[in-house]
């Protein structure tokens, strides 16, 4: 499983301890849903912790546009050029 806005995989980064690990972002907010409505799978996005939040700041904004600030703003490679 990785993160659909920045492609982080939490196992890679951290191992079995990573393992199954994803936080999953409701596109369609809780709050706006109608009584007896249920989520389906595909109104659900998979997210790294920081994108989740990211998304969250107020403003809200949707997947779709951190996705393109991200794409707008990355201008370097995590795999190859962050050094932990």
């Amino acid at each position: 499983m990785y993160c659909e806005v920045c492609n982080f995989d939490f196992t890679q980064r951290y191992g079995n301890r990573g393992k199954d690990f994803i936080e999953g972002h409701h596109k369609k907010l809780v709050s706006e849903l109608k009584e007896g409505e249920k989520t389906k799978v595909e109104d659900i996005a998979l997210l790294c912790s920081n994108c989740h939040r990211m998304i969250h700041r107020k403003p809200l904004i949707t997947v779709e546009e951190l996705i393109e600030i991200v794409r707008k703003t990355r201008d370097f490679d995590y795999e190859t050029t962050v050094k932990y």
